[in-house]
Order: structure tokens, then C-alpha cells, then sequence
């Protein structure tokens, strides 16, 4: 039987019995080449870790790309934080806020209340002359019936330096807003409506207007929850020892270094990308300076 067609064609005899020594010697060699390339690829394959999934797969020609999901610590557990922007040359506050990072249920709530909160026969405003901070820590806690575990206070200064080692925010104006205080300490301010990127010296004058003008704690109970939101992430977490470092440079606090190592989980998980905060922005109801009984349950509802 003849394979191919031209002179020094290979003949494969039709008779099993007329096998030539030339025939079995070309089958030897086609088996040794066989034997010899299949050990080479076994050889090879084990070595790098081949497989046919891994060498049809996209890619692989080029490197092995690994992605590892996120792995968050299990948190859990409610903190209050009260927040205060103050005037240090005058010893007085432009707003208190109450700040809830709730692991239980992922969430941020905020409340904002004026200085001039009535309680007992004193102000907030008069309870931090006489006790800074801690005095107001003491006398809202009372008040609304909650446990405060925290207090922050920033002078507008200090805000500004914080809010800007954080990052900007970027944040809807509903109105064009053009104001101007002529007061000891007043500032001016001038926005456009629409989404802004605002950075802390822009964010001051925006909470502040907010109270001056407008008495409107909704709105900065919103900023809030806004600068919440988007500084807390995966890249302010990588930073965290610096930015802590910063952040007890600019306030007067009774958050410690040992607080802050315990916190760093909760951190993580509130600081990730993957986790979707919710936010809760509750709202203060006051009859003169003082305020609501239904309000003060309602605060109490959300912070307890």
C-alpha cells in the first residue's frame, strides 16, 4: 500500500507477515517521538500548574490574575458621639449634633440641636461656658435619656482642617445661596445651585449659614450624614493612623488611642466598599427653647 504519491514514497506492505526492516524501524522512531513528547508535556504541566481550564481560560497565556473578595471582621453594637462646632475665643457653640454609628443595622443617624436647648433651668449654650463639652455631654444625655459615650469638639478653625485631610464632599445646593454675616466672626458665601464639590472652609460657612439664617438643623443634620457617607471609605481606612493622628490635633475629645485601636473593626467594615450605610436624619421639634416631649421620644427611640 502505497501513503504518498512521489519518488521515495514510504510502502506499508498489504501483507502482515512482509513487515521490512525499514518499516519497524520508522514505527520505533514514531513511538519514541510520542513517548518523548508526552513526558515532556507532563513534565512541563506539573511544573507550572497546567490544566486545560487554566490554559483555555482568558488570560493565561499572560499571568494568573487573583481576586480575593473582601473579608469584614463581624461588628456589631451602637456608639454615640455628640459633636460640637464651637468659637473658642468666645466660649460659645454655633450647634450640638448627636452622631449614631449603628453596626447592628449598618446606619448613621444624626441630630442637630441649637445651643439655645433648654435643659433643666440651663441652656446647652451655658452648660458648655461652665463645662465645656463634657458639661453638654452630661446635661443631653439627661435630657434626651440616651447614653453619649463620646464627645467632639472643633472650632471652625479645626473643622476646616479635619474636613480637609478627609477629602471633599460633594453635595446637592438646592438654591443658590449668596450670604453674608457682618457679625465679629461673619463670613460671606456664595453658591450655585447644583451639585458642589465643597471643601471644610466652604462645608463651615454652609453649616453655619444653615443655623444663622435659617435655623434650619434638617439641613445640617443632611451635611452631615453626607461628609459621613463619602469620608468614611476604603482610602481614608488605609490612612486611618494619620488621619487619628490629625484628628486629635484638631479637637478637644475624650476619644483616646485605646478607643481608637478597640474601634478598628467597626472602622473597616463602616469604611468599606461594599458596606451601604444607611442614614437617618432625625429631626429636632422645639416649643420656644425647649423642646417637644414627642420629639424628645422620638430622639430617644433612635439613640437608645
Amino acid at each position: 500500500m502505497r501513503i504518498f504519491k512521489h519518488r521515495g514514497d514510504i510502502y506499508i506492505s498489504s501483507s502482515k507477515s512482509r513487515l521490512n526492516l525499514e518499516q519497524k524501524i520508522l514505527f520505533v522512531i514514531l513511538a519514541a517521538i510520542v513517548v518523548f513528547t508526552v513526558v515532556f508535556i507532563l513534565l512541563v504541566g506539573i511544573k507550572n500548574d497546567f490544566s486545560v481550564k487554566t490554559f483555555f481560560s482568558p488570560g493565561s497565556t499572560d499571568e494568573n490574575v487573583t481576586e480575593t473578595a473582601e473579608i469584614l471582621p463581624e461588628v456589631s453594637g451602637k456608639t454615640n458621639f455628640l459633636f460640637i462646632l464651637s468659637n473658642s475665643d468666645e466660649n460659645s457653640i454655633y450647634f450640638c449634633t448627636v452622631i449614631q454609628t449603628d453596626l447592628d443595622n449598618l446606619a448613621y443617624k444624626v441630630c442637630t440641636l441649637s445651643p439655645g436647648t433648654t435643659s433643666g433651668e440651663k441652656t446647652l449654650q451655658s452648660n458648655y461656658k461652665t463645662g465645656g463639652a463634657a458639661g453638654v455631654q452630661s446635661a443631653l444625655g439627661e435630657l434626651l435619656g440616651i447614653s453619649i459615650d463620646y464627645y467632639i469638639d472643633q472650632t471652625v478653625s479645626q473643622y476646616k482642617t479635619f474636613f480637609n485631610s478627609l477629602g471633599n464632599v460633594n453635595y446637592m445646593i438646592e438654591r443658590d445661596i449668596k450670604y453674608k454675616d457682618t457679625s465679629t466672626y461673619g463670613f460671606s458665601l456664595k453658591l450655585s445651585a447644583g451639585e458642589q464639590s465643597i471643601d471644610g472652609d466652604t462645608m463651615s460657612k454652609l453649616l453655619r449659614y444653615y443655623i444663622a439664617e435659617e435655623s434650619n438643623y434638617s439641613a445640617v443634620n443632611d451635611i452631615i450624614l453626607t461628609s459621613l457617607s463619602q469620608q468614611m471609605n476604603s482610602q481614608n481606612y488605609e490612612d486611618k493612623e494619620d488621619l487619628f493622628s490629625d484628628f486629635i490635633e484638631n479637637s478637644q475629645t475624650n476619644i483616646t488611642i485605646k478607643n481608637f485601636t478597640s474601634a478598628l473593626d467597626a472602622l473597616q467594615v463602616i469604611s468599606s466598599d461594599t458596606v451601604g450605610m444607611t442614614v437617618y436624619n432625625v429631626t429636632a421639634e422645639y416649643d420656644g427653647a425647649s423642646l417637644t416631649q414627642g420629639s424628645i421620644s422620638s430622639i430617644k427611640g433612635y439613640f437608645q
